[in-house]
């Protein structure tokens, strides 16, 4: 295996991760465009959008589970919450990564702006949260997760970047809730996606290895880190992220 790629997963899954654990998402937001652009930039072989979906959907589901060993201690984790949401997007999930197979690159891309464009709408909507807010619509919730199960399945990612505006802004859930329960909630929705990916042979697994490696190294770093940076700078964070995102695959996605 030629040694860039295998420095270039490493930093890609670094990255990931630590933006996973700094801001409760999958990483899929940042590592599925990461792994379209580097790698040919860098003069590595590139990698289809199917490859890239595919190594993003092991990212996320390492990441989160990484993630998650830690954030299902914190007060603010919700059993209920992971369970409702959560479910219904492994059921999602696992539908759209078939059904990604049937549809061809460019529209897997847009699929993935569309929703990014979304979540970054949502970002900037103003709610104020309420910080005894434990309660929620169960089958609003779920509706809700199955068709964000869909879309993130379609692109190997576990939905968390568009999970977060979801539940600040529908729901009404303080940040450090939201942050606590979104990457757990990332992490079971990238079961059915992973395993589907993983069947279909569009998961690399010496390259995911390593992207694996470097994401489950700095995810609970990222979480600690989270403790430390204020609601505002975490919601600019994850914001910036999808700017970058969106404006890579406009203008360098294939």
């Amino acid at each position: 295996m030629d040694i860039s790629i295998i420095i270039i997963m490493l930093l890609i899954g670094s990255f990931g991760g630590l933006i996973s654990g700094l801001v409760g998402i999958g990483g899929a937001i940042i590592i599925y465009p990461a792994i379209l652009l580097i790698p040919p930039i860098l003069g590595a072989p590139a990698y289809s959008a199917y490859l890239a979906s595919g190594l993003t959907s092991s990212q996320v589901f390492f990441s989160t589970l990484s993630g998650s060993l830690k954030a299902r201690k914190k007060p603010e984790f919700s059993l209920r919450l992971v369970f409702y949401m959560g479910g219904s997007m492994v059921i999602g999930s696992m539908f759209g990564a078939f059904l990604a197979n049937l549809l061809n690159a460019t529209f897997v891309n847009t699929i993935y702006i569309l929703i990014a464009i979304v979540a970054l709408i949502l970002m900037f909507v103003r709610v104020k949260s309420d910080s005894a807010q434990s309660s929620f619509n169960r089958l609003l919730i779920s509706i809700i997760g199955l068709i964000v199960g869909v879309i993130s399945g379609i692109v190997g990612a576990g939905g968390a970047f568009i999970i977060i505006p979801i539940l600040l802004v529908v729901f009404k859930l303080p940040m450090n809730t939201v942050v606590a329960n979104s990457i757990v909630i990332a992490f079971v929705s990238s079961i059915g996606t992973f395993i589907v990916k993983l069947i279909q042979n569009y998961v690399p697994i010496v390259d995911a290895l390593f992207l694996i490696i470097g994401s489950i190294i700095f995810a609970p770093l990222g979480l600690k880190l989270s403790k430390k940076v204020p609601d505002v700078i975490q919601k600019w964070i994850i914001s910036i992220l999808i700017i970058v995102a969106i404006i890579q695959i406009v203008f360098f996605g294939t």
